[in-house]
């Protein structure tokens, strides 16, 4: 009885913890300060004082006494977060690339910064920057930066 109770519950344990790595990442929706609230180029055009790092925005207060530039807007932050951060190159840039995902199994996102480099001299330090969906309880967001 005891090897019939034990080896039933090695099957639950084995059905259970198959199920967790069934699980898929999903691919979210982030928007940016152009397509939402017509800034231009803001790469060159909004500066936050970091170096080769982010932050998290969620108010708009903070966003004001954090961020420069002509690109001003009334940011909704009922709706999003504000994913910025500044990193320098050794030449110029294209343009960049952004790609959140949502962790099946931890919720928390990932978001992937992708700079599309060329091969002028220049060595800008740009500001990127994403609106996400608003985090939610004890999720976080880290960013992944590919340099191409």
């Amino acid at each position: 009885m005891k090897i019939k109770l034990f080896i039933s519950l090695l099957l639950l344990a084995i059905i259970a913890c198959s199920d967790d790595n069934n699980c898929a990442n999903i691919n979210l929706n982030a928007t940016s300060l152009e397509t939402e609230y017509e800034c231009l180029d803001t790469r060159y055009q909004i500066d936050i004082n970091l170096s080769n790092d982010y932050t998290i925005i969620r108010n708009q207060t903070d966003f004001d006494n954090l961020v420069s530039g002509s690109c001003e807007p009334t940011i909704d932050f009922s709706k999003y977060d504000l994913v910025i951060g500044k990193k320098g190159l050794l030449n110029g840039n294209s343009s960049i690339d952004y790609q959140l995902v949502e962790n099946c199994k931890t919720n928390n996102l990932l978001l992937q910064v992708t700079f599309f480099q060329n091969e002028t001299t220049e060595a800008p330090n740009l500001t990127y920057h994403s609106l996400i969906p608003n985090l939610v309880d004890e999720q976080t967001v880290d960013v992944k930066i590919i340099v191409q």
